[in-house]
């Protein structure tokens, strides 16, 4: 056996050995560096004031006295009223709501006479400035338009009225040979030479089909004669569209002949040209086309319309189309 453990050593010489501890402390213990020394005695402390040491304080006799109940107020309350109670209407009956009537008057605001009595100072005023100006006036065009649509016409016409003159006999000559080595008339090379232009024939065919609808010819026999003309409508209607399914404008034929075609809302136009078109014969075509549609609108209109006989007369103008007469 092992001897028994001293006690620990304590760095504070003043705290007894744990052998020898005090058995009650009546101070707390004080460790001090300079050694122990003799405990002080502990003041008591003051005693707790009960209920008698407190005394509310007397309330002042000029303030009013504190108020115990709650006041009462001195008026009468108003009266309130009860809910007003929801009233059945079982018994009673509905009458019906009935809309106010409005009156539409069928008279317009405004007449044709009111519109045609506002404009009429407007219009009036307007061409009395187109017809009377001093520059670029109506008059201005009028005159000078109507005088050469009235040499044209009897430029176009009239075989005495000529606007060329006689070739020379050196121009004669040439052209005559010229005519024999090429096996053609002496007129069809001066018709070259001078650059005219006629219309020959005209056909007019459907405009989704390409059927024949009617015709006009120079020619008296084909005039007569559908049969005659047939293999020249077949031959036309095949180069008449391109490519991309459009109608063509203008292309040429054989025998040195042009095709000048139109195209209209119902029907096609398509003249047969001797010579060199202008822009002239394209006009002209232009307004037969449109003369013809807007007259035979609801003929045309009707799935099998005869308009082979009715249309040529319309057509006959197309062919009096031609520039003026050449001096042969």
């Amino acid at each position: 056996m092992t001897d028994v453990l001293s006690p620990l050593p304590s760095q504070n010489p003043g705290i007894p050995t744990h052998g020898n501890l005090p058995k009650t402390w009546n101070t707390l213990p004080f460790p001090s560096p300079q050694g122990a020394h003799s405990p002080q005695p502990l003041r008591p402390l003051p005693a707790w004031p009960g209920e008698s040491a407190f005394t509310a304080p007397a309330f002042p006799t000029s303030g009013p006295p504190p108020l115990s109940v709650l006041p009462s107020p001195t008026a009468s309350p108003a009266p309130i009223s009860p809910l007003p109670v929801k009233q059945t209407t079982e018994n009673k009956p509905v009458t019906p709501f009935i809309a106010e009537k409005t009156v539409v008057s069928n008279e317009p605001d405004f007449t044709d006479d009111d519109l045609r009595e506002a404009f009429g100072p407007i219009v009036e005023d307007a061409v009395r400035k187109a017809v009377y100006a001093k520059e670029n006036g109506i008059d201005t065009y009028l005159e000078p338009m109507l005088r050469a649509t009235i040499r044209r016409a009897l430029a176009e016409y009239s075989p005495a009225s000529r606007p060329f003159h006689a070739p020379g006999a050196f121009d004669r000559f040439m052209w005559h040979l010229q005519a024999l080595f090429t096996s053609r008339t002496y007129e069809d090379i001066l018709f070259e030479k001078t650059h005219r232009f006629q219309v020959e024939e005209v056909f007019l065919v459907d405009a989704a089909s390409l059927a024949l609808v009617s015709f006009a010819s120079c020619d008296p026999a084909r005039h007569a004669s559908v049969k005659r003309i047939s293999s020249t409508v077949q031959r036309i209607a095949l180069q008449l569209r391109d490519e991309a399914g459009k109608i063509r404008t203008a292309f040429d034929l054989p025998d040195q002949r042009n095709a000048i075609s139109y195209e209209g809302k119902f029907v096609t136009l398509v003249a047969v040209v001797r010579g060199q078109p202008n822009d002239l014969v394209i006009a002209d075509l232009e307004f037969s086309l449109r003369r013809i549609e807007d007259r035979f609108r609801e003929q045309f209109q009707k799935e099998g319309s005869s308009l082979l006989h009715p249309l040529q007369p319309f057509l006959e103008d197309c062919l009096l189309i031609q520039a003026p007469a050449s001096a042969a």
